[in-house]
């Protein structure tokens, strides 16, 4: 592998002006212009690269990217997966940045920029791991496929529509033996990180009109207040003991076995860093060692993400709201379906008499669960004993939600696993977003050795 890795040492910066390049597009959702570049400047990439590709056109919605590459003996070799997407989420206020979220810059080492490192990092760092080996070599050890989307920052509405519409082209088109999901992380203490599984998500807007406008606070005693309205309907969706209190929530969430027993024990979570991060005394239920393990990775949870009722930003009002609005947020665990919180939520609205409260769903994504008793795990950890100093952490699932789901629908045995060059304190989604150049480095030697590694098993 020392050849290709000297490949990478020697093209670095150049792979790093691409980065830069490339996180410049603008990708948000609703500005076409910036998705398109984005779409346009892969295309690019991966023709100059070789790698054949296509655009899989979805009405209405952002073209899916495609692409493959072959082993030197085709199908008797182990197919790779690398699902990622090019879309990002908004800037934010520009003034929270210390750059321009779309002028990506480098300072002591680290780039700081919008998508750097949710996702077009984890995306591009693929991209040159192949190419590297195909620089070099002329072939890969193993066959490669790409699948890239434009929508995952809410919640993939083109990939569900071709996944349904086009079923027997998607799952063509992520048919391998292995998934690389779209990131992972390399700790504080420079240990990289393997996520087995995605979390799912769903999240619905609440909100109450009780008249036709705003009165005078003074008529308080007779005049129903919507914001008073919607605050005891959230109440009654979580108790003091934060359980959600939504009538069968959690009867399809899953035992923790004695295997997730040990993962979460061997799992390193350093309680007293976190707290101090937070500015928090102790973690909710005064939980800790393996029992906060439990909550964070066993447990689905419910955040009320945001509030509005008064106007207040238009200054103080003495009044009786007749309009109030809420976000509500869960992040669930396998078996959980968001189809049926959604159900679970609007019975339990309406039979505790608060049927008037208008629910709106925002997306939402299935969450997958992949065994660690795979040879894929042996693979990623001999694989990362070539790039890094530090031995491999086995995360039990990603925390946060995606769309892996259509991928294990199409291919219920594939093994969905993130690993990538992300990094503790990456801000995805807030400002400063950023990616350590180490980290990146690695990451695409980490991907070289995966290759080769699954090569080599495949030879023996």
């Amino acid at each position: 592998m020392k050849k290709f890795f000297d490949y990478v040492d020697q093209n670095f910066d150049r792979m790093m002006e691409e980065m830069k390049e490339f996180c410049s597009r603008r990708s948000v959702a609703g500005d076409k212009t910036g998705l398109e570049e984005t779409r346009n400047w892969i295309d690019k990439k991966l023709s100059a690269v070789g790698i054949p590709h296509e655009f899989q056109k979805v009405e209405n919605g952002n073209a899916l990217i495609s692409a493959s590459v072959s082993g030197e003996d085709g199908d008797k070799h182990p197919s790779l997966l690398f699902y990622n997407h090019y879309d990002v989420v908004e800037e934010g206020k520009h003034e929270l940045w210390s750059n321009e979220p779309f002028g990506p810059v480098i300072r002591d080492g680290v780039l700081y920029g919008r998508g750097v490192s949710d996702n077009k990092g984890p995306l591009l760092s693929r991209i040159q791991a192949v190419e590297a080996i195909l620089a070099v070599e002329g072939k890969l050890p193993i066959n490669v496929k790409f699948l890239f989307e434009g929508d995952e920052e809410t919640s993939s509405p083109s990939l569900s529509k071709f996944s349904r519409e086009q079923s027997e082209k998607f799952k063509e088109l992520s048919k391998a033996d292995v998934c690389l999901w779209e990131n992972g992380r390399r700790d504080e203490a420079g240990r990289p990180w393997a996520r087995f599984g995605v979390r799912g998500s769903v999240s619905f807007e609440l909100s109450v009109e009780t008249a036709k406008k705003d009165v005078h606070a003074r008529m308080g005693t007779y005049v129903p207040s919507a914001s008073w309205r919607l605050v005891w309907a959230l109440a009654s969706l979580k108790s003091a003991d934060e359980r959600i209190t939504i009538e069968g929530f959690y009867d399809d969430v899953l035992p923790v076995t004695k295997k997730d027993e040990e993962i979460l024990n061997a799992f390193p979570y350093n309680e007293k860093s976190q707290l101090e991060k937070l500015g928090i005394a102790s973690f909710l239920r005064g939980s800790s060692g393996l029992e906060l393990k439990k909550q964070i990775y066993m447990e689905p949870s419910m955040s009320v993400c945001g509030l509005e009722a008064g106007e207040l930003y238009n200054g103080a009002r003495g009044i009786v709201p007749h309009k109030a609005y809420a976000r509500i947020g869960f992040y669930l665990v396998a078996n959980q379906s968001p189809d049926k919180v959604e159900a679970q939520l609007r019975e339990h609205l309406k039979r505790h008499g608060f049927g008037d409260v208008k629910v709106v769903r925002r997306g939402g994504n299935t969450p997958v669960r992949t065994s660690v008793d795979i040879p894929l795990k042996e693979w990623l950890e001999h694989s990362a004993a070539e790039v890094y100093d530090k031995p491999m952490v086995i995360e039990p699932t990603a925390l946060g939600g995606g769309p892996a789901i259509y991928f294990h629908r199409a291919w219920p045995d594939m093994p969905i696993v993130g690993v990538g060059p992300g990094n503790t304190n990456a801000n995805h989604h807030a400002p400063n977003e950023n990616m350590k150049l180490d980290d990146y480095k690695a990451s695409i030697k980490h991907m070289i050795a995966l290759m080769c590694e699954m090569g080599k098993q495949d030879r023996e």
